[in-house]
């Protein structure tokens, strides 16, 4: 009895484990994807609405995007704020470091239902674009 008690308490604390977990991360829900653009979090390979970082050299992590504060979200743009980690390859990448700095983002090129197109923009007023793919099919 005792084993199926210390069984029954692990699973109560699995579930809220999974359920704090789920609230961590804005994921796509049902009601939302009927109703909201998403974009790809290219780490998980699943969409997200107003995610709080975003990784944008899915390839190298070479650029992140993170502590986005979204001002819209609407069917043509997102606009939020946050800060840009970019790592500078000089001597190389593995010898190079990082800097990072303020950001506009910009999220736009609706395909459908998933913005396919970043903008960031530093105090220097240049955009730099970044494309964003779909999730990949497994």
């Amino acid at each position: 009895m005792r084993n199926l008690a210390h069984l029954a308490s692990w699973g109560v604390a699995v579930a809220v484990a999974a359920t704090v977990a789920s609230i961590a991360q804005p994921s796509l829900g049902a009601a939302e994807a009927d109703s909201a653009p998403v974009v790809n979090d290219c780490t998980k390979n699943q969409p997200v609405v107003q995610p709080n970082r975003m990784l944008l050299a899915c390839g190298d992590g070479g650029v992140t995007v993170k502590d986005i504060t979204w001002s819209s979200w609407g069917s043509d743009t997102a606009q939020g704020d946050g800060t840009v980690y970019s790592i500078v390859c000089v001597p190389s990448c593995a010898g190079g470091h990082e800097v990072n700095a303020p950001t506009h983002i910009t999220l736009d090129k609706l395909a459908n239902g998933y913005y396919t197109e970043a903008l960031i923009t530093g105090a220097d007023g240049k955009p730099e674009t970044w494309p964003l793919n779909p999730p990949r099919n497994n």
